[in-house]
C-alpha cells in the first residue's frame, strides 16, 4: 500500500512538472513582448547567442516569480492592486522594448555590436530582469499553484513553469544565432521590438 501511494505521488508530481513546463513554454513562446525583447539582443551580440538567450531568460524568469509573489502577498491588503499594476506595467514592458529598439537602431547606424562589452550577460539578465518584473502576465500563470496543497506541489510546478520558460527563451536565442551574422537582422529584429513597444503602450492607455 505505502509503495502505490508513493507511485501515485510521483506520478502526480511529474505531471504537476509537466503541466508547469508546458505552461511556461506557451507562455515564453507566444508572448510577442519576449521574442521582441530579446530578438536585438541575440542579433547584436558577438557570439554564443544561445548564452544571451539564456540570461535574459533568467533574469525574466526571477523577475516575474518575484513580481508574482509580491502582489499575490499584497493583494489582500490592497484591493484592486492587480489592476493598477497590470496598467503600468504594460506600459513598462512597452517602454523596455522601445529602450531596447531604439539601442539596436543605433547600433546598426554606429555599426557596432549591441552586446559587444565584457558584462554583456549581465546585460542581458537585467533586461530579461526588469521585463519579467513588469509583466504582470505572469501573475495568472502562476495562479494554478494556489490551488495546489501543501508547499511540495506548488514548488514542483512552479518549478517545471520556470524551466519551460527558460527553455523556450534559450531555443528561441539559438535558433535565432546564425541571422546574426546578417547586418541587417539586427536593423529589423530592433525595428520589431519598437513596434511592439509602441503598440504595448498604445494599448495600455
Amino acid at each position: 500500500m505505502h509503495s502505490r501511494n508513493h507511485a501515485r505521488m510521483e506520478a502526480s508530481l511529474f505531471a504537476l512538472c509537466t503541466a508547469g513546463l508546458l505552461a511556461g513554454a506557451h507562455h515564453a513562446g507566444s508572448g510577442p513582448d519576449h521574442l521582441a525583447g530579446v530578438a536585438p539582443l541575440v542579433s547584436g551580440a558577438p557570439k554564443s547567442p544561445w548564452r544571451v538567450g539564456l540570461h535574459w531568460g533568467l533574469g525574466h524568469t526571477v523577475g516575474a516569480l518575484c513580481a508574482a509573489a509580491l502582489a499575490l502577498a499584497l493583494r489582500e491588503q490592497m484591493p484592486g492592486l492587480e489592476q493598477t499594476l497590470s496598467l503600468w506595467s504594460e506600459r513598462i514592458v512597452g517602454l523596455v522594448l522601445c529602450v531596447i529598439g531604439a539601442l539596436g537602431l543605433r547600433a546598426v547606424l554606429r555599426r557596432h555590436d549591441l552586446l559587444e562589452h565584457p558584462g554583456r550577460h549581465r546585460s542581458a539578465f537585467g533586461l530579461g530582469l526588469l521585463h519579467g518584473a513588469a509583466g504582470l502576465a505572469h501573475l495568472f500563470a502562476v495562479l494554478p499553484a494556489l490551488a495546489l496543497p501543501g508547499l511540495l506541489a506548488p514548488s514542483v510546478y512552479l518549478g517545471g513553469y520556470a524551466l519551460g520558460s527558460l527553455g523556450a527563451i534559450t531555443l528561441f536565442a539559438a535558433l535565432l544565432g546564425p541571422t546574426r551574422r546578417f547586418r541587417a537582422s539586427l536593423a529589423l529584429s530592433s525595428g520589431l521590438s519598437v513596434l511592439v513597444g509602441l503598440w504595448w503602450l498604445l494599448e495600455s492607455v
